[in-house]
């Protein structure tokens, strides 16, 4: 029997390519993501992680072991665009409203998935020149850093604890949250 991790990797790969090619996958890779596109991807991962950490925060016993403190990205996120002198993005309405504990845990795996891309994600800026200026300071996308594949692996664990009774529920809100993810980025203009 194939575990949930490995499902929710197989059955929303698609989805997933879909939004690393919408978030400037080309930019990144070949060094021109520009100051902008930079901007827009903190502001669509802003209105993401908000929604989904306030939602989370609604179901306190479900998520108890998830260590929400240590995995809230929100701070990080309002950081970067504040040293950039950027306004924070309006939120938006009822993203992850009404959506059960086992949907959300669904939606933390897409949260937690961006915290390994993050690591590759980092490698890039680092690499533009343009960007380079910026990133002394920049806090999102260096993520967990060297706790990164341990932080993944307990996630992995609590996955498999919480989601064990309703696995398909927790895939299928895994490929909601990647089209939330696809519709924020439409939502959140470039400045």
């Amino acid at each position: 029997m194939i575990s949930l991790p490995e499902q929710l990797r197989q059955e929303t790969r698609s989805l997933h390519e879909q939004t690393e090619q919408l978030f400037y996958t080309e930019s990144l890779k070949n060094g021109t993501l520009s100051i902008s596109e930079y901007t827009h991807l903190l502001r669509t991962h802003l209105v993401f992680h908000k929604a989904l950490e306030e939602a989370i925060r609604q179901h306190p016993l479900f998520f108890q072991a998830y260590d929400l403190p240590m995995r809230t990205k929100t701070a990080w996120l309002s950081s970067d665009l504040a040293k950039l002198d950027e306004p924070l993005p309006a939120s938006m309405p009822g993203l992850f409203d009404n959506w059960s504990p086992t949907a959300l845990l669904g939606a933390a795996y897409v949260s937690e998935g961006s915290m390994l891309g993050g690591t590759i994600i980092w490698k890039l800026l680092q690499q533009n020149p343009s960007l380079q200026p910026l990133l002394s300071e920049a806090r999102f996308y260096r993520g967990y850093g060297p706790q990164t594949g341990a932080n993944w692996k307990q996630f992995g664990v609590f996955l498999n604890q919480q989601g064990a009774n309703d696995p398909n529920n927790v895939v299928e809100a895994a490929k909601q949250a990647f089209i939330a993810y696809q519709t924020v980025f439409r939502y959140v203009q470039p400045e």
